[in-house]
């Protein structure tokens, strides 16, 4: 139990709750591990809980068009997921998975309320937490803005900036380049095709150039005038030869 409480007070929900109050959450809260590749949450599945990482690696995923996976998130200890879906009673808007091997804290939606309504400190805390994930997602968005720009304009210098993500990200604006590196790496297939492209187009100019220079040839040396200057330096050649 007192480890429990420990990393509750870690989180960035609980991290300045007095003893009392973490053993608040601590109580109605459970405790629950997960396996790599674990569904945490699944999107569109009915919002009746929400988790709080202790240890281990969460990504938030939706789906593109073609039914690929996209991750929109990575949460680690301290952070937490599903909250937001609680609060506006809506179905899950993106799945959950387990990277790695991860315990976590499940407070059911009945608990997280009642936790609201009897601690006004466990309130603040939540409330930090939102602000900081509100935070991140300007963040996010504003790094895609600028490298969406940036590929447009065929600077593709930001994707030397990119991260896997399975490396640790030191600040926001790491986690958003390395978020971001999944969606993005389509910037580098198209820097690729565009520099085969322009290798081409290289290859085309220059046998086109060829051509042209042939075709030129070819009328210039067809032509009457030619055929008697031709013919004056054979006779030119002979009387050389014979004198």
């Amino acid at each position: 139990m007192a480890d429990i409480l420990k990393k509750i007070r870690e989180t960035s929900f609980f991290k300045e709750l007095s003893d009392d109050a973490s053993s608040a959450v601590a109580a109605r809260a459970l405790a629950r591990r997960f396996r790599p590749g674990d569904a945490v949450m699944r999107k569109g599945d009915p919002a009746d809980s929400f988790f709080v990482v202790l240890d281990g690696h969460l990504k938030i995923v939706t789906t593109d068009a073609k039914g690929d996976e996209i991750i929109i998130n990575k949460v680690g200890p301290g952070e937490s997921v599903g909250e937001i879906a609680l609060m506006d009673e809506l179905p899950r808007s993106a799945g959950v998975v387990a990277l790695d091997d991860v315990d976590a804290l499940e407070l059911t939606k009945d608990a997280f309320f009642d936790l609201l309504d009897d601690r006004l400190d466990v309130s603040l805390g939540i409330l930090r937490g939102l602000s900081h994930r509100l935070r991140f997602s300007t963040k996010y968005i504003e790094t895609a803005i600028d490298w969406s720009q940036k590929t447009a304009e065929g600077d593709y210098s930001f994707l030397e900036q990119t991260q896997p993500l399975s490396a640790a990200a030191a600040s926001d604006d790491a986690k958003a380049a390395q978020l971001l590196s999944a969606f993005f790496s389509m910037a580098r297939k198209v820097k690729e095709r565009e520099d085969g492209l322009k290798q081409e187009l290289e290859r085309l100019t220059f046998e086109i150039d060829q051509e042209r220079r042939k075709k030129e040839f070819d009328q210039i040396t067809g032509t009457e005038f030619y055929a008697k200057l031709k013919e004056q330096a054979q006779e030119l050649r002979r009387k050389r030869a014979s004198g």
